[in-house]
């Protein structure tokens, strides 16, 4: 921060409200703690803290303790601390989310070995005059169920156009719709605890910058992982999409359900049991607020 930076700080900081001196504090703790630079200079945070130290007085009873403004200021370190932790979780499920989506990504690709090998087979079996070699078509069928090799393989289409069919064990089409389905609840456990943060914010008006800047690259993280495993699997743009799609669906192709299966993540919906547990977490009162509401200064 420049000199001439700061002196415009410390102004802002003098003629501001008590809300916003806390709000700006609180904001500064959350960078150094998260991203390793404040906000404040260390004489600008001593500032803000000694006016907010300064608002302690005698209640009306004659008591002396925390004034309004000290309050309001140590119920967002509060929310702070609460929010960090939140954050934690957000990090955990989305590796979580991650991780499933790296092996689903492998699935994918397995998927586009097995049908190119069954073009390759099909090649193979093309004649000079333009049609399948029936003998050797059966002959691949034949060798492929064997042990060790056991594909799922067969013939199919008309008995004067027929060609090999190579599709993924039952069990590998198990295994990737099992995979989208834990893709899809750590996906929206993501989501509820990234909506509970934003409304805990908004509702309490504590916008703390670098927790929305994380909370956005997380979330954005998963929109564009899920984007790219999806474009593993049909190979194309998003643009291309519904023609690849049409054409999907008329040849009955199995990768057609495994696309339908999982959805881009807005589309996702929110875990509301989470989303609901989390927001009473997040409403819960902290450590400092309890001891604020005790102690006679």
């Amino acid at each position: 921060m420049t000199k001439k930076h700061e002196k415009r700080v410390s102004k802002a900081i003098r003629e501001t409200d008590s809300r916003k001196k806390c709000l700006l504090l609180v904001n500064s703790i959350a960078d150094a703690s998260l991203r390793g630079t404040p906000l404040l200079t260390r004489n600008q945070a001593s500032d803000i803290e000694g006016s907010i130290r300064a608002t302690a007085g005698f209640d009306s009873n004659g008591n002396y303790g925390p004034s309004d403004e000290q309050r309001t200021c140590v119920a967002m370190l509060d929310s702070l601390h609460l929010l960090a932790l939140c954050l934690c979780d957000v990090q955990a499920e989305s590796l979580d989310a991650k991780a499933e989506l790296a092996s689903l990504g492998g699935l994918f690709i397995l998927v586009h070995e097995y049908q190119n090998f069954g073009e390759f087979l099909n090649e193979l079996c093309w004649t000079r005059s333009g049609s399948y070699n029936a003998r050797l078509q059966k002959r691949a069928v034949s060798i492929s169920q064997l042990f060790p090799y056991s594909y799922n393989m067969s013939l199919v289409g008309e008995d004067d156009v027929r060609f090999i069919d190579l599709k993924l064990p039952n069990e590998g089409s198990s295994t990737i719709f099992e995979v989208i389905e834990r893709v899809k609840q750590k996906s929206s456990v993501v989501k509820a605890l990234i909506k509970a943060m934003r409304d805990d914010m908004s509702q309490k008006q504590i916008p703390i910058s670098i927790i929305i800047e994380m909370i956005d690259d997380f979330e954005e993280g998963i929109r564009e992982r899920i984007r790219l495993t999806k474009s593993i699997l049909y190979r194309t743009d998003l643009e291309g999409w519904e023609e690849l799609r049409a054409t999907l669906a008329n040849s009955e192709n199995p990768k057609l359900a495994m696309m339908d299966a999982l959805p881009d993540y807005d589309d996702l919906t929110v875990d509301e049991s989470v989303y609901e547990q989390t927001g009473h977490s997040l409403n819960q009162k902290g450590l400092l607020s309890h001891i604020a509401e005790t102690s006679i200064r």
